[in-house]
């Protein structure tokens, strides 16, 4: 029984001493764990040590052989003694407070330049350089962290503890240094410098592409050599703000290409997170806007080598460039014309000044999407299946909702004092589905000042619907090629086609217009045409959906989507459609003149060849196109509704549109009155004159055939019975005034007519 006992527990004595060995051993263990932290913590700060150590003198040799080109005396740092031969930099938390950063023209920013080690020692450790200024050679560096774990551990070296430090070099004191003073002093020199193998490198090369995307590519003429390593570092020409990026390394922006080739990617407007603006500068900070300059470096921090420096490249972080003055963007890709917005590209107009914008080329939405493919098939290593591209905002709109289509285009809206001039270029193929859709979205009173010179081609625009907190939709639709809404912008010289009769290419929202939406307060339309097909639920316009201030010299043309006038007839796909519809304006309280329509126009609710509803007044203007509607709608050649309005001058078809006669036989018509109330009177002939009157009105109205100007039809009838000639007044005949700052009437694109228009049931054929 006994026995049995002792078997199953211990006495008390001998609980007593298995504590007491066990204490023993955890005492043994923790002085064990305690002397291995601290001997890895020197292994770490030696081997810092080591690469300050080399970096330092690798740019010191270049630095020396240089002279110290543009030290002064203090920039050596502290005289050794009065020979002065040895000198020395402590960088602590007092250098900092002192310099912010280090001075880059300092011999101790010649030994340890941006990029040259990780920023995170450069500007975060605490260290002391001891050199000789006289040969250029580093003697020592002694390095603590100032950040590291546990804290005990750190130390924050300083110009008093000079002589200390100096007294434990050599491998002799390394238990001296784990040890001093509880902190771990890290120490590279003396033998062991001198016996660092030396390394020759070979430049990289750069290749600074701005396109699609703004990227650079990257060759290492060293890759498969250990000891080198690569760095592309960006640098803001007007901010000084730094960027270095390990190539070896890859993240969202640096992709390896080949094992001696890499990508970094500087602004991609079509992921969040990868806009210029999402960098992080190691030094300072980017302004958005600014120029970078690029170069690539190959350097070494375990052999003593050449810095390899590739050539230095510029490139404009948003834009194709910009002006010498930083007030005017080149805009060459839809990249560029998407950074205009602040909201996606974080524009930084005060620091930047940018108050306009002139387009460089010819550019398309296409052409965009096949641009970033192939970017991106560089570092996937294949061709990936299609897929449209959708730009993403990095910032919210609440204004817009969150209406964006897949694979669209995101209409800009700069919220900035802005003129853009497409110099005569076009732009293509543009797919946008929003809220207020269009190459601009909602443009604000006091922002886009003026737009100009401008073709826009192909265009696919849809007003979506946003929706409010509730989910449920919130304000009416608008959609133009040019813009969905603007206000307070003078728009000169801007021509929205379809480049063909079979381009499915449509304007539609609640409020559509071929070239605009909705035109608010103080707006000017001038010199301007579109040739689109126009679907606006509640007004829909040849050029403008609902207009406001003047329209001057424009125009809206017929679009026979098929090209045969014999094949519309079978589908009848008008022009223009929508509740109130109009051939050049669904609805407007403007001032309108030299203007004119030949669009095909059908209305639910009112029609009108010209406009379906207007007020202001409308001057010198024609509309000659087929007017349509359903039976209740309100219909006629020229103005549906005739609102509080001044007509003078004005023409229409009289023979295009013909309707039943009241009492008539079943083939009997007669001709749609231009406006309500009208007779052939005097008076409504000063305001409204059917230009088909007889063959001397026409005659009259369309001029000799060698003054017909050119017209691009669709409707092939037309091109062969016409032989590329418009018989109608264009807005040159129409007499408005050439505008100063053009010096040739063919530098507008109103001079050609573009699309069809109706022809007569009878020729007068001028002789």
């Amino acid at each position: 029984m006994k026995k049995l006992k002792n078997q199953m527990g211990f006495t008390l004595l001998e609980a007593i001493l298995v504590v007491a060995i066990l204490g023993i051993l955890g005492g043994v263990s923790t002085v064990g764990v305690y002397n291995y932290q601290r001997s890895l913590g020197q292994l770490e700060r030696d081997g810092i040590a080591r690469e300050i150590f080399v970096a330092a003198q690798n740019h010191l040799t270049i630095a020396y052989g240089a002279g110290y080109y543009g030290a002064e005396d203090e920039d050596f740092g502290t005289a050794e003694d009065a020979a002065k031969s040895v000198y020395y930099f402590a960088v602590n938390d007092n250098y900092f407070t002192k310099h912010n950063t280090i001075d880059e023209t300092s011999v101790l920013g010649q030994m340890l330049p941006f990029a040259s080690i990780d920023e995170t020692v450069r500007l975060g450790g605490s260290y002391i350089i001891r050199y000789q200024k006289d040969t250029g050679l580093v003697l020592d560096v002694f390095y603590c962290s100032r950040s590291g774990t546990p804290e005990r551990y750190n130390h924050n070296l300083s110009i008093g503890e000079y002589n200390e430090v100096l007294a434990l070099r050599g491998t002799e004191n390394k238990l001296a240094r784990r040890n001093w003073h509880e902190h771990i002093l890290g120490w590279y020199g003396g033998t062991g410098a001198i016996e660092l193998p030396p390394l020759k490198l070979e430049p990289p090369t750069v290749s600074v592409r701005n396109e699609e995307k703004l990227y650079v590519v990257v060759s290492d003429l060293n890759a498969g050599n250990g000891d080198a390593k690569l760095k592309l570092i960006v640098t803001g020409a007007k901010s000084g703000a730094q960027k270095a990026y390990d190539l070896t390394i890859e993240t969202d922006r640096v992709k390896p290409l080949f094992p001696d080739q890499y990508l970094v990617i500087l602004d991609d407007v079509t992921a969040s997170g990868m806009h210029f603006a999402d960098i992080t500068a190691d030094s300072g900070k980017f302004i958005p806007g600014e120029d970078v300059v690029i170069q690539a470096v190959s350097y070494s921090t375990t052999k003593l080598a050449n810095i390899a420096y590739s050539s230095k490249y510029t490139a404009n972080s948003l834009f194709g460039g910009i002006s010498s003055d930083h007030t005017t963007a080149y805009i060459g890709n839809i990249r560029h014309l998407e950074n205009l917005d602040k909201t996606i590209s974080g524009l930084d107009t005060d620091g930047i000044g940018i108050h306009a914008a002139e387009q460089t080329d010819s550019f398309s939405w296409d052409g965009f999407q096949k641009g970033i493919r192939t970017i991106e098939a560089k570092y996937t290593g294949s061709v990936a299946a299609y897929e449209q591209v959708s730009v993403v905002k990095t910032v919210a709109d609440p204004g817009e909702g969150t209406g964006e289509g897949t694979g669209c285009y995101m209409p800009i809206a700069p919220k900035y004092e802005l003129t853009y001039d497409g110099k005569h270029h076009s732009i293509s193929g543009v797919k946008a589905e929003r809220h207020n859709a269009g190459l601009f979205g909602s443009v604000e009173y006091g922002t886009v000042k003026a737009i100009r010179n401008l073709e826009l081609l192909d265009f696919q625009i849809t007003g979506k619907a946003a929706a409010d907190v509730s989910g449920a939709p919130t304000g009416a639709t608008t959609a133009g090629a040019l813009a969905g809404s603007l206000t307070g912008c003078a728009v000169t010289n801007v021509l929205a086609r379809n480049s063909a009769a079979s381009t499915e290419a449509t304007i539609t929202a609640a409020i559509a217009g071929g070239l605009i939406g909705v035109t608010g307060d103080y707006m000017t339309v001038q010199y301007s045409a579109a040739v689109q097909t126009v679907q606006g639920s509640t007004f829909a316009g040849g050029l403008i959906g609902t207009a406001s201030g003047k329209i001057v010299g424009c125009y809206a043309g017929g679009h026979t989507k098929t090209g045969s006038y014999e094949e519309w007839l079978k589908t009848k796909t008008h022009d223009v459609s929508g509740g109130t519809a109009g051939g050049l304006v669904g609805s407007a309280t403007a001032t309108i003149s030299d203007s004119y329509s030949t669009c095909s126009v059908y209305g639910t609710s009112m029609a009108g060849g010209f406009a379906g509803s207007a007020g202001g007044s409308i001057e010198n203007c024609y509309a000659t196109g087929l007017v349509d509607g359903a039976d209740s709608a309100v219909k006629f050649a020229f103005v549906a509704e005739r609102r509080t309005l001044t007509l003078s001058g004005n023409y229409y078809y009289m023979a295009i549109n013909e309707i039943p006669k009241e009492g008539g036989k079943d083939d009997e018509t007669e001709p749609m009155l231009p406006v309500s109330g009208y007779s052939f009177s005097a008076a409504n002939l000063a305001e409204i004159k059917p230009l088909d009157l007889n063959a001397d009105a026409y005659n009259e109205f369309t001029g000799a055939f060698a003054a017909w100007n050119p017209a691009r039809a669709y409707d092939s009838a037309l091109v062969k019975y016409y032989g590329g000639k418009y018989p109608l007044r264009t807005v040159k005949e129409l007499g408005a005034a050439l505008p100063s700052d053009y010096s040739n009437w063919n530098e507008l694109y109103v001079a050609t007519h573009y699309g069809d228009w109706p022809s007569p049931e009878v020729f007068f054929l001028n002789t």
